[in-house]
């Protein structure tokens, strides 16, 4: 058992070296992790606020006036009064608990977020791979087979000297040359192009291919990984705690201070000093309706949960699917490939000593033509699927 995991482990790390290390880069070059890190710092920052809120709400308080009074045995009947106070509002009973909360929840819920955009950033670099890696198949066919038929045409162009093929036979061959030939061009164009948008996700790194072609991992392993499920749980727990804190703001405020008067009246008999507690007790009915509201929207949030679920399953089943149908076909095309090889080297021979006309030499061509292509498009799809299946599936993906 312990061999079979070690294998499965070599197997993966060898099939997923390239992609991974393409994907890595492309994931600090877009700064994905970065931007989390930063926010997780400027998160954890709010939490303190919340923390030194809650016992270090301070406010100062001043006045200053100036009275005039008629009988005051003073020059100018008139006596200065000084205030000073300072508050503390304290939160006690945990009131504003929840915020904390939030804060928290909201860091899980932009770490899922950030797994969901690795996700889809994997998902979109495969596609991108795999269809540069399938244009450059094809490229290939088709500049073999346009080297092979450049011969042909050489031999075609002595019969005709010898009266033994027609002009209008030369003719069509070389237009349907000069298709193949602008085929070719716009194949090599596209594949340029192609290879700077890659490189515009990992530029200096060499595009990778997609060799993996076995499930390494089980349905319950891809299931296991639903970023966007996770996310909605987390909204949930989100708005449950908002309802919480709402509930709580019936709790009372307790507020704490010191103050002091200086007083020049000399009618009195020295300044004063003074100590207060108070508790305020909001009475906002309302709040407890709001309250209620936010629950409600927590609970409609938690059946979604199933959605993602189902939608999950239907992304394993897509790509499941997709890469059994790939390996079937590929299965029966590669048997029947032998066969459309030797049919090219007999319908060659036979339109050569103008056995067959140029209507079904070019049939022939076509017909092996397109089995070379469907061959390559379905091992593309097997190597795109079987990828994505095991990235997802490891874990791999969100690292």
């Amino acid at each position: 058992m312990h061999n079979k995991i070690v294998l499965i482990f070599l197997l993966a790390l060898t099939a997923h070296a390239d992609m991974t290390s393409f994907y890595k880069t492309a994931l600090q070059n877009l700064q994905y992790d970065k931007s989390y890190t930063l926010y997780k710092k400027a998160n954890k920052t709010s939490q303190s606020a919340v923390t030194y809120s809650k016992y270090a709400n301070f406010s100062l308080d001043g006045a200053y006036s100036k009275t005039y009074a008629q009988y005051l045995p003073t020059s100018s009947g008139s006596f200065n009064t000084t205030d000073i106070s300072l508050h503390d509002t304290l939160d006690l009973f945990g009131k504003n608990n929840y915020k904390i909360q939030t804060l928290r929840l909201d860091v899980k819920s932009k770490k899922k977020k950030l797994s969901l955009k690795k996700e889809q950033l994997f998902i979109s670099l495969v596609n991108m791979v795999a269809l540069y890696s399938k244009t450059q198949m094809q490229l290939k066919i088709h500049q073999e087979l346009y080297k092979k038929q450049q011969k042909i045409y050489e031999k075609l162009e002595n019969l005709a000297k010898n009266g033994d093929i027609t002009t209008l036979d030369i003719l069509r061959f070389k237009n349907t040359l000069t298709t193949l030939q602008t085929k070719i061009v716009a194949q090599t164009q596209e594949l340029a192009k192609m290879k700077a948008e890659l490189h515009l996700y990992a530029p200096n790194q060499s595009i990778p291919r997609l060799t993996q072609t076995q499930l390494l991992y089980t349905k319950k392993d891809f299931l296991a990984h639903n970023p966007q499920a996770a996310i909605n749980s987390l909204d949930a727990q989100k708005l449950l705690a908002a309802s919480q804190g709402m509930n709580k703001r019936y709790i009372p405020n307790v507020t704490v201070g010191i103050s002091y008067e200086k007083l020049d009246d000399p009618t009195a008999y020295g300044d004063n000093h003074s100590f207060d507690v108070a508790v305020q007790m909001p009475l906002n009915g309302g709040n407890f309706k709001d309250a209620e509201a936010l629950k409600v929207a927590a609970l409609s949030r938690q059946t979604q949960s199933v959605e993602y679920k189902i939608q999950r399953k239907n992304e394993y089943i897509r790509h499941y699917q997709a890469y059994i149908n790939a390996k079937n076909q590929l299965a029966i095309l590669e048997k029947s490939l032998k066969d459309f090889k030797q049919s090219e080297v007999t319908i060659e021979q036979a339109y050569l000593k103008q056995y067959v006309d140029f209507n079904t030499y070019l049939q022939v061509l076509k017909q092996a033509l397109d089995v070379k292509n469907q061959i390559i498009a379905m091992q593309t799809t097997e190597y795109l699927e079987a990828t994505i299946i095991n990235a997802i599936a490891s874990g791999k993906v969100y690292e």
